[in-house]
């Protein structure tokens, strides 16, 4: 079986560009808001369900196509659907704004609606609490056909469906590539400029000492309210970009272990508190996932003759255990955040060195 090496190239971008992402949230909340988010799933699921639903709905309605209800005749009207789009850009564009905006919104709401009863709790019963609110949003996926189609699951439309119609090797996964890791860089500066902000400074503080900020004047729940909100949002926004990659939304599709463990432990192995770390980590973590897939139909048929899936498990457990046993805090360990600039730090440092040197 030959290697295709752009095909590779743009799934491991594409891959690491959306849990780039998502951990990045996850440490904006996690790392320097101290919120253990144990239902990350929920706001990823929740921003990409209702995107997927909502988005498919206008364009079949701006589009004209009406062939019954829409979950139970999805298949047709979404072919349908992806077939006018081809002759209207700026309507697959405003689709595809129009799906980010609800994700962002949608997962806002529900961080927000969640933080009223868990950010009064200790970390402990804040994440267990949010890990059982994860649980009940995927029964709701499971059980609530009007919204996905329950475990029938629903076409959504395909933004990139032209780029496959061009019959080019490979366009379509380094076209979504381009898209996804342009939406990544977004993330990494905003959540770059936001931790180096004094409003950084405030989240470390609040997740060091509760009781310390507040007696500084701090607003603890608002601050730790307001992380929950962004990151939940950034997490709905990361899970409409993935439906729109696959073009279909689904129950099955959002599991606690790919879309809440993966995030944990990409921050964990690449440093809790640090972005840097974290891009570190998800590199190192999409690289050791990717890699097995391409090196699993070598392997297999002497692994018991099936499939090596397991051994993806067994390896992320093991650098987990090694990382917390040899290296705690992480590939790059969590440091002091510069506010300004380091050329203007030196130049505010070298004025008191100089001020000091004359009055000596």
């Amino acid at each position: 079986m030959a290697f295709d090496l752009v095909s590779f190239a743009a799934d491991f971008t594409s891959f690491y560009a959306l849990y780039l992402a998502i951990s990045l949230s996850l440490n904006l909340e996690f790392g320097y808001a101290g919120i253990p988010n144990f239902g990350k799933v929920l706001f990823i699921a929740g921003g990409a369900a209702f995107a997927g639903s909502i988005t498919g709905r206008v364009a079949a309605w701006a589009l004209g196509v009406s062939k019954g209800d829409y979950i139970t005749n999805n298949f047709a009207i979404m072919g349908q659907v992806n077939q006018l789009l081809l002759g209207d850009p700026l309507l697959t564009i405003a689709l595809v704004v129009l799906g980010l905006a609800i994700a962002g919104l949608i997962g806002g709401i529900f961080g927000y609606v969640m933080s009223y009863p868990a950010i009064h709790l200790r970390e402990d019963y804040l994440g267990l609490l949010l890990l059982g609110m994860a649980q009940f949003f995927q029964i709701v996926l499971n059980t609530y056909t009007p919204l996905v189609g329950a475990t029938q699951s629903i076409l959504t439309p395909n933004p990139f469906y032209y780029f496959a119609t061009l019959n080019v090797n490979d366009l379509v996964d380094v076209v979504y590539a381009v898209a996804m890791g342009a939406f990544a860089l977004l993330v990494w500066v905003y959540v770059e400029r936001t931790v180096r902000s004094p409003l950084g400074r405030v989240l470390r503080a609040v997740r060091d000492n509760d009781d310390a900020s507040s007696a500084l004047g701090k607003d603890t729940v608002k601050m730790r309210r307001n992380a929950l909100i962004v990151a939940s949002a950034i997490g709905g926004m990361a899970g409409a970009m993935f439906t729109f990659q696959v073009a279909f939304v689904g129950a099955s599709t959002w599991t606690r272990f790919a879309w809440t463990f993966w995030p944990f432990l990409i921050v964990i192995i690449g440093g809790v508190a640090n972005n840097k770390g974290v891009a570190l980590g998800a590199f190192f973590f999409v690289l050791i996932l990717k890699g097995l897939e391409q090196v699993q139909p070598y392997i297999a048929p002497y692994v018991f003759n099936t499939n090596v899936n397991f051994i993806q498990d067994l390896l992320f457990a093991g650098l987990l255990l090694a990382i917390l046993y040899l290296r705690p805090d992480g590939i790059l360990r969590e440091r002091s955040t510069q506010t300004l600039p380091r050329q203007e730090l030196d130049k505010i440092m070298g004025t008191e060195e100089e001020a000091s040197a004359k009055k000596s």
